[in-house]
């Protein structure tokens, strides 16, 4: 990147490196694709230090022209033309995993805490609910753990890619918590038998029957209460035991949790773009399990892994893109758009959310979502194909920005904005997020199934189970490493210009000196005569 068109004003910089030839942009293509160049247009506030990014499709005078337009509408008309690539350059530096770089160790390191909160919902009319009426619900948490994350199994390789694992292992937090998970009770909808539910759902009466004996006799209902610790990460179930003694290759473990295995564990190898080639693809996601796609869902687009897995974005962040995240544990990738500016310790940021659209099942781009054409009420994701054939629905915590009968069919749920929406706070230039909140509530698909009597007369519904709250905030030390890293690239972005406003004050110095100097040379030559003239007067 050797060439850079910039434009001054009173307000701001614009940089256009031009993808032309000679222009020191590193085109490339890879097998089956054509070549790729992108354009950045980066504005910059000269007093606040406030970056705007632009990426432009083509390198034509239009386009740049186009965007330049938008621009000057915005900031007025610039007022001087130069040269300044520094910052691009600088800004890039963090674009790029390298062995031993500061990008590739909070890469494999995260160094900000990571804390995972979970909320239960605790039913309170079990046996109301059995006679068809709302279930009424109470919110229990938060239970805080510490999310420790380490990638492991890393390999480099020459093709600018690196593959790696990402293990996750919890540490309870008793100060950020409101009581002990050992000893809390939850009453709630008990899976391992809805789970079952689902199989017998199309069997004939003489099975179903069967099945109610059965769970009679192990007294097996449709709810029941556990500590949290138990249902977060794991509990003998008594019909899983039978079934793992009978049939072990249809239940392969005796025990049920929310998350049994997954503290720990990884989801799977995945191989990611280092940013070397073209920082726009900084940790970009290429496969993951070896696959480059999923195999789920109905449609090629819903199928597709997208972006990164929300750990880290390409430097440059513009407010008009749309940032893609893959999420393993809700089986698709979704994708966040901006919404505000904002400060963060001290940090110009842009806030990104997950747009409603994102759970809209009526949306054109999620039909791929609907199983068997079975499509769902706005707001909620039917992830049974990935999850076991468990009737498991995704949604926002509280069903927020979900049809409003998500809402009123359970007495409880009061969904708002400042606590239930998904976000993530990124630095614009590093693209380094410095805070983010995700949040997620994991509901059951429950109904009544004929002549098993432990379903009562229950009434269809959507019944929230648990949310969560992942949420990372950067630390003062890493605030303080990011604003000095920040501070630097504008210290030599204005270098030259502190350099050369040195060199015209120090040229006007020694002009006035000169000039100053020369004029008490001819006032000391020229005072003689003026005093010979004064004697002969006298004289």
């Amino acid at each position: 990147m050797e060439r850079c068109t910039t434009y001054h004003s009173g307000w701001y910089q614009a940089m256009v490196p031009r993808c032309s030839a000679g222009a020191g942009w590193e085109r490339y293509a890879e097998t089956g694709t054509t070549s790729e160049c992108y354009q950045p247009l980066t504005t910059h506030h000269a007093y606040s230090k406030w970056i705007e990014h632009e990426i432009m499709s083509s390198s034509t005078s239009a386009a740049t022209t186009e965007s330049l337009r938008a621009m000057f509408a915005t900031h007025s008309l610039p007022d001087v033309l130069s040269k300044e690539p520094r910052f691009v350059n600088l800004s890039l530096q963090h674009a790029k995993l390298k062995l031993n770089s500061e990008a590739y160790k909070n890469w494999k390191e995260p160094p900000v805490p990571i804390y995972m909160q979970f909320f239960f919902f605790h039913i309170e009319n079990q046996v109301e609910i059995l006679k068809g009426e709302r279930a009424i619900v109470s919110q229990l948490g938060p239970y805080t753990y510490k999310e420790l994350r380490h990638r492991s199994k890393v390999l480099l390789f020459d093709n600018a890619t690196i593959s790696a694992t990402t293990s996750k292992s919890y540490i309870f937090e008793p100060a950020m918590s409101v009581g002990d998970p050992r000893n809390d009770l939850v009453t709630t909808i008990n899976i391992p038998f809805v789970a079952m539910l689902q199989h017998l759902k199309y069997s004939g009466m003489a099975k179903k029957l069967i099945a109610t004996a059965l769970f009679a006799l192990k007294n097996s209902t449709l709810f029941q209460t556990h500590s949290v610790d138990e249902l977060l990460w794991g509990y003998e179930d008594p019909f899983l035991q039978l079934g793992h003694k009978l049939l072990p290759s249809f239940f392969p473990d005796s025990r049920f949790g929310l998350f049994y295995g997954v503290n720990g564990t990884d989801d799977g190898e995945y191989l990611f773009n280092t940013g070397k080639k073209d920082y726009m693809k900084f940790t970009k996601i290429i496969t993951w399990k070896g696959q480059k796609s999923l195999s789920w869902w109905t449609s090629s687009s819903c199928n597709m892994i997208n972006g990164t897995d929300g750990a880290s974005f390409h430097p440059l962040i513009n407010k008009h893109q749309t940032l893609y995240i893959f999420a393993s544990d809700i089986c698709r990738s979704l994708y966040v758009k901006f919404e505000k500016e904002l400060e963060v310790r001290g940090i110009n940021a842009y806030r990104f959310v997950v747009p409603k659209e994102v759970f809209a099942i009526g949306h054109p781009n999620n039909k791929g979502f609907c199983l068997s054409g079975n499509c769902q009420l706005p707001g909620i994701l039917n992830i049974s194909i990935c999850r076991q054939g468990v009737p498991i629905f995704i949604s926002s915590p509280h069903f927020y920005n979900g049809d409003q009968k998500l809402v009123s069919d359970i007495v409880g749920m009061e969904p708002n904005t400042e606590t239930h929406q998904t976000y993530i706070d990124i630095e614009p230039v590093t693209g380094i997020p410095v805070r983010v909140a995700k949040r997620m509530q994991i509901n059951i698909h429950v109904e009544s199934v004929k002549y098993i009597i432990q379903t009562g007369q229950i009434r269809t519904m959507i019944l929230p189970v648990i949310y969560l709250n992942q949420n990372v905030l950067i630390d003062d030390k890493s605030a303080a490493k990011l604003k000095w890293a920040l501070r630097k690239m504008n210290i030599v972005i204005y270098i030259p210009h502190v350099i050369l406003w040195i060199g015209i004050v120090l040229f006007l110095t020694s002009l006035f000196l000169a000039i100053v100097a020369c004029r008490r040379k001819e006032n000391k030559d020229f005072t003689p005569v003026i005093l010979k003239l004064s004697e002969a007067e006298t004289y």
